[in-house]
């Protein structure tokens, strides 16, 4: 971390406001580094590249990486063991309700899949897989929710569903970051947009606190990993 001064001089002397604005958000992630977050869930953790990143910015959390893809559950295992206990893998996806369901898995790219069946030409880059779901408010009864809990929640096109068989562990955290989109989807109709997703979680006592990442296409944001936080976080956060 740089020092006031510091960030002052870049700010103002060199009129850097906005690059150091937007590296300070980064490494805070919008303010969630000001709560106590011992407890992260990350459901869709593919490789684990998000969870390394909150695994450094919260050292103390244990951080739940929820995978339906065999393979890349085996990777997290690896990385997992040298983490202290601190990293704990479960393979599943997760719905509005339990079952037994076929997983859609992307060839080209792994991060691509879903429960959600992709439609025309995209189908085509998928293979099926059969993996149990299980809902957020079953999983978050078998693990231990401690002080503040952040979700990343990333179901290619079934986020909304995933909110829905979790509102008591939504009630319970403090923050939840969801992949939303702005455009339709390859994966057709059925996609939540972010409008959908804002309007749900205002249900259940969250507020919009802005986009920890966007996904840009020739100057147009496409998508974004957005941060809903419960007001009550939301005060602390701001103070």
């Amino acid at each position: 971390m740089l020092y006031e001064p510091t960030l002052k001089f870049l700010r103002k002397g060199l009129g850097l406001k906005n690059l150091v604005d937007f590296i300070e958000s980064r490494n805070e992630l919008l303010g969630l580094t000001k709560l106590n977050i011992q407890t992260v869930i990350d459901i869709g953790a593919n490789k684990g590249r998000r969870a390394r990143n909150y695994r450094r910015r919260f050292p103390e959390a244990t951080i739940y990486c929820v995978e339906p893809i065999p393979e890349l559950c085996n990777q997290l295992n690896f990385w997992a063991q040298s983490q202290a206990g601190k990293v704990r893998v479960l393979n599943l996806a997760l719905s509005s309700s339990p079952s037994q369901s076929t997983f859609y898995v992307n060839r080209d790219n792994p991060i691509w899949s879903t429960l959600l069946k992709p439609e025309g030409a995209v189908a085509e880059t998928h293979d099926e897989i059969q993996v149990e779901v299980d809902t957020l408010d079953n999983l978050a009864e078998r693990i231990e929710l401690k002080n503040d809990v952040l979700i990343k929640l990333d179901a290619e096109g079934f986020d909304l569903e995933v909110i829905r068989g979790g509102k008591q562990t939504l009630e319970r955290s403090a923050a939840i970051i969801v992949e939303s989109t702005f455009f339709p989807t390859p994966y057709g109709e059925d996609c939540p947009t972010f409008e959908e997703i804002l309007a749900t979680l205002a249900e259940l006592g969250y507020v919009y606190r802005g986009n920890v990442r966007c996904g840009w296409n020739r100057g147009t944001c496409f998508g974004a990993d957005s941060l809903f936080v419960r007001k009550e976080a939301a005060l602390r956060m701001a103070a």
